[in-house]
Order: C-alpha cells, then sequence, then structure tokens
C-alpha cells in the first residue's frame, strides 16, 4: 500500500502573489495606472471575443498593437488576469496551448457576458 503525500499549497500560493504584485507594481511605475489600462483593455478584447474562449498571450497582443506599453515584465499580466477573475468578468473556460510558453497549455479565458433581461422583467 502507498501512501500519498500531503503537499501544502500555502507557501506557493504565498510567492505567486508576492510575485505577481512586485511585477503589477513594477509595470505601474514605469507606465501610469498600466494595471488599469490593461485591464480595461482585457475586458474589451473578451467582449469582442465572446462567445469564443481565448489565451491570455492573445488578449495581452491585441492590447499591445491598440498602444498599450509592454509591461518591463510579462507576468504582471497575471495580476490583471486575476483580478478580471476574481470580479467575474472572465472564467476559466478549458486549456489551450500557448506559443509564449513552449506551447504548454495555460488557461483559456471567456467573457462572462452580463445577464440579459427579458421584455417586462422588473428589477
Amino acid at each position: 500500500m502507498s501512501t500519498q503525500i500531503a503537499i501544502d499549497f500555502d507557501a506557493a500560493i504565498a510567492a505567486r502573489d508576492l510575485g505577481m504584485q512586485r511585477s503589477v507594481d513594477r509595470a505601474n511605475k514605469a507606465e501610469s495606472e498600466w494595471s488599469g489600462q490593461a485591464l480595461g483593455l482585457l475586458m474589451a478584447y473578451a467582449a469582442r471575443s465572446y462567445p469564443k474562449a481565448f489565451l491570455i498571450e492573445e488578449a495581452r497582443a491585441w492590447a499591445e498593437s491598440v498602444g498599450l506599453p509592454p509591461p518591463p515584465d510579462a507576468r504582471a499580466w497575471g495580476a490583471v488576469t486575476k483580478r478580471a477573475s476574481v470580479k467575474h468578468r472572465i472564467e476559466k473556460a478549458g486549456a489551450g496551448a500557448a506559443a509564449s510558453s513552449n506551447c504548454s497549455l495555460k488557461p483559456l479565458w471567456r467573457h462572462v457576458a452580463p445577464p440579459t433581461t427579458t421584455q417586462g422583467d422588473t428589477q
């Protein structure tokens, strides 16, 4: 009988969060309000892509093509993605191969469409 090893992810999560915060702080220092601009453009890309799922690298490339300066470290997009996900603006929608990481699987994301109301609904 084998024993399963318990893995404590607390340290890894703390290191991830610290790394994201440092990279987004650096981006905001290089470009005023970079993360706010990036979030707005991520949401615009998600909405225009709906209902198709997308990789963050696709949204990042589009954002840069419309004028967002690239951050000093592309990992700053992790904080932007997490913020959009926590705010329920985007949701995970599977996985896809990402060119930016040697075709490793990365999360696919999809815009969370606002609820629609039908005629006659009252709020």
